[in-house]
């Protein structure tokens, strides 16, 4: 193994604790009371463990070498501003306690290198993407969003008429709030190892692109992405908690009965892109899932928190670009 291998696999471990550091699934636990907040960390750790060891394969595969275009030579300089660039907007949104999409500045920091690519070596800008991945990805984007919003409207109605038909007194109320607790638990397990799958594979991919290119021995690949797991859960415990407790405010006060419409929601939709290997952001999913849910309920979700998520996602992709290229104009000057 040459020593630029050998700094492709630090940079994706460096980006898997940055992924770690940026999820907030445990979010809904949390500001449900089913867990407190040090524990919520921890178990959420482990199950984003399990999610990268068993779920990232398929989503891995497609992440990478795929959405560029056929004509251009994929190497280890753009494997490094990608992963410099992605790892660097995540650190510095997770200290800020906002979300962001892994999957959008893994993209966003392909169009940057593209680019310069395509200034490089005089070829055309549009040859450099591979536009029908790109468009399968840029799908999931808008849809998965709306299918959250969607859901968690449904899963709330659903519950709201079970809470009516079941409850008949402020005791009751609180013993079905109370039992709500555990089935958001059981639906957060779903979320978390999905969520671990599906942005572990952000890392995951280019060890697969260099595992495929033979610089990689197929032996370790195992022992890697034990490495990678691991990273993604460090991520999460130790700087994860700034995240999660700011998504706790976005959607206002909600009840065990509010979190889980929207955590149902969630937890199936990225579920299933994990499974069939779709990149999704489940930022998104959760955040929109969560307004789903309250706005079904009434409740106005926190305008200055949802604003300032909203500006980091329009900033994510362009400064992912920005940062990609100018990292990787910077590595071809120096050879």
């Amino acid at each position: 193994m040459d020593l630029v291998v050998l700094i492709l696999i630090i940079l994706a471990v460096v980006l898997a604790f940055g992924i770690g550091a940026n999820d907030e699934t445990m979010a809904n636990v949390v500001s449900s009371g089913s867990l407190k907040l040090k524990y919520a960390v921890l178990f959420g750790g482990v199950l984003a463990f399990l999610g990268c060891l068993f779920l990232s394969a398929n989503v891995g595969k497609t992440i990478g070498k795929s959405l560029l275009g056929s004509e251009v030579s994929y190497n280890s300089f753009m494997m490094m501003a990608i992963l410099l660039s992605t790892s660097f907007w995540l650190i510095i949104s997770s200290k800020t306690s906002v979300p962001i999409s892994t999957t959008h500045s893994v993209v966003g920091s392909v169009f940057g290198i593209s680019f310069v690519w395509a200034i490089a070596t005089g070829q055309n800008y549009f040859l450099s993407i591979n536009w029908i991945k790109m468009g399968e990805v840029a799908i999931g984007w808008v849809l998965s969003p709306i299918l959250g919003f969607c859901g968690a409207i449904i899963a709330q109605l659903i519950i709201t008429r079970f809470m009516k038909y079941r409850s008949s007194g402020l005791i009751q109320v609180e013993k079905t709030e109370k039992f709500f607790q555990y089935i958001i638990l059981a639906f957060v397990c779903i979320n978390q190892i999905s969520r671990g799958g599906n942005d572990s594979a952000n890392a995951l991919g280019i060890i697969y692109g260099l595992i495929k290119s033979g610089d990689i021995a197929q032996d370790i690949e195992v022992i890697l992405i034990i490495i990678v797991g691991f990273m993604l859960m460090a991520g999460l415990i130790i700087i994860g908690k700034n995240v999660i407790e700011n998504i706790g405010t976005t959607a206002g006060k909600m009840r065990p009965s509010d979190s889980l419409a929207a955590e149902i929601s969630a937890s199936l939709i990225i579920f299933g892109a994990t499974v069939f290997g779709f990149p999704v952001s489940g930022s998104h999913i959760l955040i929109f899932a969560l307004i789903g849910s309250a706005r079904m309920k009434g409740i106005t979700p926190d305008k200055k928190s949802f604003r300032r998520m909203v500006s980091s996602w329009f900033l994510t992709f362009p400064v992912a670009a920005i940062l990609s290229a100018v990292i990787y104009t910077s590595l071809l000057f120096l050879v």
